[in-house]
């Protein structure tokens, strides 16, 4: 019996070109997408792809099973949505926040809920506080903002853990080896996020600057930091779970230092007014498996 699920995940793979996308696209794990891809091999006893430093690419064979079978994957999507009363939620996910940290609780959704669909953007905070406002997002997934940039009757947060604000450097500093006291850290430029984020709030909060004090932090955007933490010795702010693979491969360094900063809340926002069910069920799910 020919098992469509295999050639709906091999289509996604071969257009994606890359396993960590087809995974994202799927909300399976990147191990369970190379399995299928195994098992459609062993059905077919052909190779389908082959790995380069640019991602998956197909093979001949594999080449011309995608162009034979592409099309006919799309007519039954399009009839698999046709004919199942599918609800679309329209989940706001903050532009930097790791896909690991909400991903099993939206695996999780798709194993109780075969017949609803997670459409997925990404957001700056500004945008996502705005579209939850208009109901144009069922929910947002991000870290805990400051209760000025929302109205706190209509739109609710529900916490689900915490990510951690951490001091880092790049793997040349000149700060590496050193311990920093609070002291030593107020005499330095400090580059973080936005005035309303909770980086740059534990920051200031921790810092405990006094009025006359000359306050030297800089707020980037969070690419920014990466770039400028490229090229140039500086001292940044950034949650730690943004940056976890760049600390793994020593890209950057974390800072030792005397000054901890608060764990900062991560969660879910949603609008009041909004009450589906599909909603209600991947609040609970998400409240339960993140």
């Amino acid at each position: 019996m020919i098992n469509l699920e295999l050639y709906r995940i091999f289509t996604i793979v071969a257009h994606e070109e890359n396993l960590t996308k087809a995974s994202n696209i799927l909300h399976v794990s990147q191990p369970a997408v190379t399995k299928h891809i195994k098992n459609l091999e062993n059905e077919l006893n052909v190779k389908l792809f082959k790995r380069s430093k640019y991602g998956m690419v197909l093979t001949d064979e594999g080449k011309k099973l995608y162009l034979q079978i592409k099309e006919a994957i799309n007519i039954l999507n399009k009839a698999d949505s046709l004919f199942n009363a599918c609800q679309d939620i329209n989940l706001g996910v903050h532009i930097n926040m790791p896909n690991a940290i909400y991903n099993n609780g939206i695996s999780k959704f798709y194993e109780e809920n075969k017949n609803s669909t997670i459409n997925i953007l990404k957001l700056i905070a500004e945008h996502m506080f705005s579209m939850l406002d208009k109901q144009e997002l069922d929910l947002a997934f991000s870290k805990r903002y400051s209760e000025e940039l929302y109205d706190t009757k209509i739109i609710k947060f529900i916490n689900l853990g915490y990510l951690h604000d951490v001091f880092v450097v790049n793997a040349n500093s000149k700060y590496l080896g050193q311990k920093l006291s609070k002291n030593d850290l107020k005499r330095e430029t400090i580059y973080t996020l936005k005035k309303f984020s909770s980086a740059y709030i534990n920051l200031k909060n921790g810092l405990e600057f006094k009025a006359n004090d000359e306050i030297n932090i800089k707020n980037v955007t969070y690419s920014g930091i990466i770039e400028i933490l490229k090229s140039q010795d500086i001292i940044a702010v950034i949650t730690q779970e943004y940056i976890q693979d760049k600390l793994e491969n020593k890209e950057l360094c974390l800072l030792d230092t005397d000054l901890k900063l608060e764990p900062v809340e991560y969660g879910i926002y949603y609008n009041i007014s909004n009450k589906s069910n599909e909603l209600n069920k991947l609040i609970k799910i998400f409240k339960n498996n993140c």
